[in-house]
């Protein structure tokens, strides 16, 4: 078991009343190694809160969060940077990266944090970029880059470290239908190559890549689906359905 997340809780308390929100409640969800999963919920569910703890920009009232073994809830604050480096690929939806950087130092600065050396920054580079066929972009600007080819690059960089988790925050969002398609494919050529996915996602259509998906609603994960043998036109429909009918639509 790679990741275990045991009676998760977030309750939020505002400072002058006695007002208590509860973001995520009783959370229980375990992750294989190699699973590729979606989490599904409406805005205000707790899909963005429960993915926030998970890659340990937030703590938990309550409940832990097991990675390989140790509590990741329990890190201390200074060891939290080194801890992500490591351990965590972040994809964002706004792909995050930096303009005064051509593509290939974007894609090495985690490893320029953790402070690997160039001769394996170097070594870890080829395969990669192929991979994501960015080979021909990496003395690019991200400003000439089209948001297809920028959300690439991201991923690249996110894998650079070997992450034992990509966690991925509505990848798609900024992408026309085309390039999600892109870039989804992408995630299943990812994953087949052994790398666990977690991927927030409204979008019925690109939580239909995923192997699993979690319906997340008030805080609760209260529903799961399988993929299976099922295409991904015909998982794409079932999760629709179950979202209109678990969550009253979205």
């Amino acid at each position: 078991m790679l990741l275990e997340i045991n009676h998760l809780e977030k309750v939020y308390r505002t400072r002058f009343s006695k007002e208590v929100t509860h973001a995520l409640q009783d959370v229980d969800f375990k992750v294989d190694k190699g699973e590729f999963i979606a989490i599904m919920g409406e805005s205000g569910s707790g899909k963005t809160t429960l993915l926030n703890i998970l890659a340990t920009l937030d703590k938990p009232s309550g409940g832990s969060v097991i990675l390989d073994g140790k509590d990741i809830t329990n890190i201390k604050e200074k060891d939290l940077a080194s801890f992500r480096l490591r351990n965590l690929g972040f994809v964002f939806q706004d792909f995050n990266l930096l303009d005064t950087l051509n593509v290939r130092d974007n894609i090495f600065l985690p490893l320029v944090l953790d402070r690997k050396n160039y001769k394996e920054m170097e070594s870890r580079l080829p395969q990669i970029a192929q991979k994501l066929r960015i080979d021909s972009l990496l003395e690019k600007r991200p400003f000439e880059l089209s948001g297809g080819q920028k959300q690439r690059v991201a991923i690249a960089r996110s894998l650079i470290t070997y992450p034992q988790i990509l966690l991925a925050d509505e990848p798609t969002a900024a992408l026309d239908y085309r390039n999600s398609e892109d870039l989804l494919n992408l995630f299943e050529e990812i994953n087949l190559d052994g790398q666990t996915i977690l991927m927030v996602t409204h979008s019925a259509n690109a939580a239909s890549h995923a192997n699993r998906v979690l319906f997340i609603k008030d805080g609760r994960i209260f529903h799961q689906l399988y993929r299976g043998n099922k295409s991904n036109n015909e998982f794409s429909k079932e999760i629709s359905l179950s979202m209109s009918a678990l969550l009253g639509g979205e």
